[in-house]
């Protein structure tokens, strides 16, 4: 039986079709006179009294397995599946001394990786381009021309490894024609004897060897009744390739074949798919780590750390298997996943937010006090509490919902990731509806009052954001705010012809009346986003809810009714993203209620820690500095820039991505203090005053991505570039912002 057209670098549609062995023709067999079932070879073997192991060709069900023939093979005969006749090197699984013949022939692009497999074929030739020298090349004619480094963590597979391919681009200098390349195995039997049979081990060992090299050219592996399954199949292929020093350039993977085909068997295999499965967990985590593969690596150890308790409970052996480093990790990611969990529990759970009024709308002293309805916010923030309650106690039974309710199929009761995400859901759908899109926030962290004499619209605008702000820094961590902060607010200028050119008094007058019903239907709906509503059931029991409050109730009153129901619902909406928001690059997601959000911060654990850093230029100057990148991709910020609000404001700013820098809650905060994002993709300072008056300029540092040579880029997710003018003080950045306030979107 041979073995479909699966060669390396080909991408087929299916892969489970390619790695399944498909039956020859009869001329194809009579051609080629080898199979790999029993039977007859062109060679003599000497087999006789020897009870031949039980092999087959490995595959994701254990119902699926073809039988392999492992003859061939023990008797260092040419492997079919391994025998390309392209090739041009004939790999020997024995001394040069022993006399036998290659089992292999293959392309030597598929080992370039491997400093030690190069050395043994080429010799003195392969260490007149051995890999230092190019690095050597790289560093000394390094300059900030050079292209960008290398996109994601550890060299990724799309991107290809530079460290290798690089090596493998130079072998137009190498010998032409057929290379020998002989591996003397440590078989314990003597090979030079002619009638010598291999034992257990030895069998092992030549069957761990061909998985390498079918691993490498991508073709099926075997499994034996010793390594049965996958996950000891790759131990063996990592061991190998480790020890023959396979890897690229900067060491983050071990070669460019084996990271790109490594991908292709992990999904084939679905080794990332871990949902139901601890011992596969364990296993992803470990696999990754030995076959330097940060995608499987952060699968494993994301889903780790949502079941951690549960791994703990199993026991398994494997625990060991993996690093220090990841252990450590997993327990501080445990950790901080119970800190964040135990903030939401204690706001979700009954959904209360004391420290929502506890400021500035429970004083009776300060300026907004005179003119701001605090108590009518708060009335109302309560009754939209009552309402919630009362809704997803009709839709799940209970509030927390309750395991094997008749009105959900959750496994475990309480706040699990899939109803928090549905409650998201339900509120970003909600924001979508309620927000002035063209109202970017001007918040900072030290908020002042706003002068008595401005118009009511700013005095409400302001107290609003100032509640918003206190209940944001109420609890650590520091919540950062959203970009569109305020609600599109009811007002009879949408329902009444010349409103706007009545007197104020007369306005006044008009607000403080109550509406008739129709009136007060046709102020809200004109106070929705008509392209936000999302016609699910929450949506709709909010409208109705909200029609029902406003009955008979004047504009102001109304417009009450609207700041309080925003309140709440930017108290649910904020403290949500740190659990709902899944790690970047997980695969499998779909039915987990276990939590996804926690990352294993710093490098991977093959990867030097100086690795998970990136160098920035300070505009305008020629400093340079250093920073982590979880600060800026994993920090509380980046956490919310990939949360529902973020992402749509980059929508409705036209921006392609709001400028990301480090936040207040990292150790390098005193080089960047937390930024107020503004739709022109410029960064002010929080802690700048925000009164335009003063001359004081920004006081933080602007700072630009620092470009490194391919190949010995730091791993780490791409930089991201804060394009800052340090000359500019803050009121002119913030003048700037408030100029397009005006336009629609």
């Amino acid at each position: 039986m041979s073995i479909g057209n699966f060669s390396p670098g080909s991408r087929p549609d299916s892969p489970s079709k390619q790695l399944r062995p498909h039956t020859p023709t009869k001329e194809q067999k009579l051609a080629k006179r080898r199979s790999w079932m029993p039977g007859k070879s062109r060679v003599e073997v000497q087999t006789e009294g020897i009870q031949l192991p039980k092999a087959w060709i490995a595959a994701p069900s254990n119902t699926d397995n073809v039988s392999y023939d492992l003859t061939l093979l023990l008797n260092f005969q040419q492997v079919p599946e391994l025998w390309k006749e392209s090739g041009d090197v004939l790999v020997y699984l024995h001394a040069k001394e022993a006399h036998r013949g290659p089992s292999f022939r293959i392309n030597s692009s598929v080992f370039a990786a491997s400093r030690k497999l190069m050395s043994m074929a080429y010799g003195d030739v392969h260490r007149n381009h051995a890999t230092p020298t190019i690095l050597e090349h790289q560093v000394q004619n390094m300059s900030l021309q050079l292209p960008e480094p290398l996109s994601t963590r550890g060299s990724s597979v799309d991107g290809s490894s530079q460290g290798s391919r690089t090596f493998s681009d130079s072998f137009d200098d190498f010998p032409r024609g057929e290379v020998n390349l002989y591996l003397p195995l440590p078989l314990r039997n003597d090979l030079s004897n002619a009638h010598a049979s291999l034992g257990p081990e030895d069998i092992e060992q030549l069957v761990a060897v061909r998985n390498v090299f079918a691993f490498l050219s991508h073709r099926p592996l075997v499994a034996t009744s010793r390594t049965p399954n996958i996950f000891s199949i790759f131990l063996k292929i990592a061991d190998f390739l480790q020890r023959h020093e396979f890897s690229n350039l900067d060491g983050s993977t071990l070669g460019e074949e084996a990271a790109t085909n490594f991908k292709e068997y992990s999904d084939y295999f679905r080794l990332a798919d871990v949902r139901t499965s601890r011992e596969k967990t364990l296993e992803a985590i470990i696999l990754g780590e030995r076959m330097r593969s940060w995608e499987l690596y952060n699968e494993g150890f994301v889903h780790g750390v949502g079941k951690y308790d549960d791994i703990v409970k199993l026991k398994s052996p494997k625990y060991h298997m993996i690093s220090d480093a990841t252990a450590k990790r997993l327990e501080r990611a445990t950790l901080d996943l119970n800190l964040r969990l135990k903030t939401v529990r204690t706001r979700l759970e009954s959904f209360e937010f004391p420290s929502a009024f506890s400021g500035i709308a429970n004083s009776t002293t300060s300026t907004e006090s005179k003119t701001i309805h605090f108590k009518a916010w708060k009335a109302s923030f309560l009754t939209m509490r009552r309402h919630v309650m009362g809704f997803y106690k009709e839709r799940y039974g209970a509030w927390p919902p309750s395991a094997k309710s008749k009105k959900n199929e959750f496994e475990e009761s309480g706040l699990n990731r899939i109803l928090l995400q549905e409650l998201y859901g339900d509120f970003s759908d909600l924001y979508d509806l309620l927000v002035n899109r063209t109202a970017f926030t001007t918040r900072t962290d030290q908020a002042s009052s706003v002068e008595p004499a401005a118009e009511k619209e700013e005095v409400t605008a302001a107290a609003l954001g100032r509640v918003m702000d206190e209940y944001d820094r109420s609890s650590p961590p520091v919540q950062p705010p959203i970009p569109y902060d305020t609600p599109l607010l009811p007002s009879l200028e949408r329902t009444r012809r010349g409103f706007e050119g009545l007197d104020l008094k007369k306005q006044k007058k008009e607000n403080a009346k109550r509406l008739e019903n129709d009136e007060i239907n046709q102020a809200l709906m004109q106070s929705y986003n008509r392209d936000g509503i999302n016609s699910t059931a929450f949506i709709q029991a909010f409208m109705t809810f909200e029609r029902q409050s406003a009955r008979g109730k004047s504009m102001e009153e109304i417009q009450d009714l609207r700041n309080g129901q925003w309140l709440f619902m930017y108290a649910v909406i904020q403290s949500l993203p740190l659990v709902v928001v899944d790690a970047p690059g997980i695969q499998w997601t779909k039915g987990v209620e276990y939590f996804l959000c926690e990352v294993p911060k710093g490098a991977a654990p093959w990867i030097h820690e100086t690795q998970s850093r990136s160098w920035y230029t300070i505009a305008g100057g020629t400093g340079v500095v250093s920073l982590p990148t979880d600060i800026i991709d994993h920090g509380v910020d980046g956490i919310y820039r990939r949360s529902h609000c973020w992402q749509v404001a980059e929508k409705w700013s036209g921006q392609n991505d709001l400028t990301t820098v480090p936040s207040q809650d990292s150790a390098d905060s005193i080089l960047m203090p937390p930024p107020v994002l503004v739709p022109d993709g410029k960064v002010s300072s929080r802690s700048s005053s925000p009164n335009r008056n003063s001359q004081r300029n920004s006081v933080h540092l602007g700072l630009e991505a620092l470009p490194l040579p391919p190949g010995v880029a730091p791993a780490g997710a791409k930089p991201v570039v804060a394009n800052h003018d340090p000359s500019k003080s803050f009121e002119a950045i913030l003048g700037e912002a408030s100029a397009p306030k005006g336009k629609k979107n």
